[in-house]
């Protein structure tokens, strides 16, 4: 074996050592969240005022603040995982700000055009959930059971991955 595809194999490995890690871990945290608060059939905060319908679907829920740097950051690519998957059979996308400011959420949506749903949260309802910091990922699955949780900026191939696997195993 040359020196090139010794490295590249290397290289490889490490990367699929690392992804099989942080998937395991994601697994693990999710195992041990059980919220007793659903998210579904809770009102929408964007201009459709519409109810979420989990149940069946695999759903991504995206715990965040305004005043959260990292969640601003991360943003570009919470809006194009929302836009994808509002459109596939089987996904939803929601998300739950913290809510201890609703001024500044009506103008976070307004001034960042943010145009996924949004349910505006409370202590309780961030307390069950155990949201730790933010931003937070959870996948659940069809019957409304975590499947994965992440805290921090989620890669989009890792949300991927993570769909792809929750919609397999756990439909």
């Amino acid at each position: 074996m040359n020196a090139k595809a010794k490295t590249a194999f290397q290289y490889g490995g490490a990367l699929v050592l690392l992804l099989a890690a942080t998937f395991f871990l994601a697994w693990f945290r999710a195992v041990d969240t059980k919220p007793v608060l659903s998210l579904d059939g809770m009102e929408f905060r964007n201009l459709s005022g519409k109810k979420a319908e989990l149940q069946g679907k695999t759903t991504v829920v995206y715990f965040w603040a305004t005043w959260c740097e990292v969640c601003t950051v991360n943003l570009p690519v919470v809006k194009w995982y929302a836009s994808i998957l509002k459109d596939r059979t089987g996904f939803s996308f929601l998300s739950v700000e913290e809510g201890e400011n609703q001024a500044a959420l009506n103008d976070y949506i307004r001034t960042k055009g943010v145009d996924f749903p949004v349910i505006q949260g409370n202590p309780m309802l961030l307390r069950d959930w155990r949201i730790g910091g933010y931003p937070s990922f959870y996948i659940l699955d069809g019957g409304g059971n975590v499947r994965f949780a992440e805290s921090g900026i989620m890669s989009p191939f890792g949300m991927f991955l993570r769909l792809v696997w929750a919609k397999i195993f756990w439909p």
